[in-house]
């Protein structure tokens, strides 16, 4: 009996553990974007999928880096970059933020947030910040590949106010992905780890 108890206070702790590893939200360290698209409120000539000159682009931490892909919208090439807040935008203001892009992934709920903030697109001699801090999609544990899109409003130049409509396909990288338990979990842990620390002593006890 004391062992069975034993047994299933040990498997209780690791079980935690495994939930933890599972239901967390966790950070990429590695993603590479391979197409993506956009459009600007239904205009004429916005472009359909693009691919990022047939090679994947590594986004995370990407900081001053084009991401080595153009369309033409109006006549004109449309580059996009991650800016730092050195580039000045439509206006002259710098780009605020000026974050390298990050991201969190949950395998479990197979969603993925990222933050875009500055995301930036140059145009017909203009910057324009088009990215958003939590730009949000999904995420499938099974391949690593992930599906995000968003919405960012023009500030200045011929197209203020509209609003510019992104989406970046891609995958994690495999591995980049580690799961680390919250505070609670921890918590649970110990408390399991504790329950069969005593198991063992009452039985040494009592024997």
């Amino acid at each position: 009996m004391k062992l069975t108890m034993t047994k299933i206070a040990a498997a209780t702790a690791l079980a935690m553990a495994s939930t933890a590893a599972m239901a967390v939200p966790v950070a990429a360290t590695s993603m590479h974007a391979l197409t993506g698209s956009f459009d600007l409120g239904g205009s004429p000539g916005t472009p359909g999928t693009w691919n990022f000159s047939g090679a994947a682009t590594e986004l995370i931490g990407a900081q001053n880096t084009a991401f080595g892909s153009s369309f033409t919208f109006f006549g004109n090439p449309v580059n996009t970059f991650v800016g730092d807040g050195t580039f000045a935008p439509y206006g002259g203001t710098a780009v605020s933020g000026g974050s390298p892009i990050s991201a969190s992934v949950d395998a479990a709920a197979g969603t993925i947030t990222v933050d875009l903030s500055s995301f930036t697109a140059y145009w017909n001699g203009t910057n324009f910040n088009q990215g958003t801090p939590s730009a949000t999609g999904t995420y499938n544990a099974g391949n690593g590949t992930f599906d995000i899109a968003w919405s960012s409003t023009v500030v200045g130049g011929p197209f203020d106010g509209q609003t510019g409509h992104w989406s970046l396909q891609g995958n994690v990288v495999a591995g980049s992905v580690a799961a680390v338990p919250e505070a609670s979990t921890y918590g649970m842990m110990l408390a399991g780890l504790g329950l069969v620390g005593f198991a063992v002593r009452r039985r040494k006890l009592t024997a």
